[in-house]
């Protein structure tokens, strides 16, 4: 008789885990989706419409001498509206007339007597297909701007491989932790199962 009532009690309790169990991982699986579907949405019409194959001056680039013109690539056609600028610390836009565009480049030429020191090149650029996109890269001009930019340890220099790579890490770590909740999940309900059949057969 003890071992009958133990045998329902054990029964009972492993039966209304099960959907505080399911509550529980359904929760999990709920913020995990939540956490990865940024990554897995917000990044494709960047990369589809933003991605820039190619940056001269290159990002993060130490130039002895100041360029004559910068160009940025992108991985589509872009509209003749697209702009470019190549501002100074004061300021100062260094672009020097008009931008060009040809298919999906966008080049500026470069004023002259531009002085050592740091440049950001700041872009807009519109796509044939309406989509627009936005971007920035730093480089410098000189032999002592750029000794100091190569000896500062902590300059980032972001590429597009870079953010790639960033969002490929992301991706895969959530993938593997919703693998994860999913194999700990089977395992808890393949767990749970024998306890309800065995109370049902002393019963």
């Amino acid at each position: 008789m003890k071992r009958s009532v133990a045998a329902r009690v054990t029964g009972e309790s492993a039966t209304a885990r099960v959907p505080r169990i399911r509550r529980t991982v359904g929760l999990i699986v709920t913020v995990a989706l939540a956490a990865g579907f940024p990554l897995a949405v917000t990044p494709a019409p960047a990369f589809a419409h933003g991605a820039t194959h190619s940056i001269t001056p290159a990002a993060g680039a130490a130039l002895a001498t100041a360029p004559e013109r910068v160009e940025v690539v992108f991985a589509a056609e872009i509209t003749s509206d697209s702009t470019v600028t190549i501002m100074d610390h004061t300021g100062t836009d260094w672009a020097g007339g008009r931008p060009v565009v040809h298919g999906a480049t966008l080049s500026h030429q470069v004023k002259a007597g531009m002085p050592d020191g740091g440049y950001e090149i700041s872009w807009r650029a519109t796509f044939t297909d309406g989509h627009s996109v936005a971007g920035t890269a730093q480089f410098t001009v000189g032999a002592e701007a750029a000794s100091a930019a190569a000896a500062n340890p902590f300059r980032a220099r972001l590429t597009h491989g870079g953010v790639v790579a960033f969002y490929a890490a992301a991706g895969a770590a959530v993938l593997a932790l919703l693998l994860a909740i999913m194999t700990l999940s089977r395992g808890v309900y393949a767990t749970s199962k024998p306890a309800a059949t065995g109370e049902g057969s002393i019963l």
